[in-house]
């Protein structure tokens, strides 16, 4: 995947989450078809870490059976960094279990102006994709 296309809705619908979870990392899931976002999935972070997410198991499994109940792949990691830039930490990298998924990191470092970042993470590199707007 080099592109992950993104409504302004939902950019704003996964800020808005994220926002209101910090200054804990907030995390979820996002489902979509060739590359284009069609819906958030929220999960729980069970850590209620500034630092550090785990998804809570049951949300997890959910929202990926709603995905394919709507015809959805899984496109997306999403989660914050309340205070750090919106780059892979290496603990993102070692624990990215999904290699053909994107994992997108919003950084909350300026809450002025929230910087929303796409990775694909293989191997423990991070190769940084393009996030494009849609409507």
């Amino acid at each position: 995947m080099n592109e992950i296309v993104l409504s302004d809705a939902l950019t704003e619908e996964m800020i808005t989450h994220v926002v209101a979870h910090a200054p804990e990392e907030a995390c979820g899931l996002v489902g979509g078809r060739a590359g284009r976002a069609i819906r958030l999935y929220p999960v729980e972070n069970v850590l209620h870490s500034p630092v550090a997410y785990e998804m809570e198991p049951r949300q997890q499994v959910q929202a990926m059976l709603d995905m394919e109940a709507a015809g959805e792949e899984l496109l997306a990691i999403y989660h914050s960094h309340p205070h750090g830039p919106a780059w892979p930490s290496p603990t993102d990298r070692r624990q990215a279990y999904y290699p053909d998924t994107a994992y997108i990191i919003i950084s909350l470092a300026d809450p002025e102006q929230p910087a929303v970042r796409a990775f694909m993470l293989q191997d423990g590199l991070a190769t940084e994709i393009a996030v494009g707007r849609g409507s």
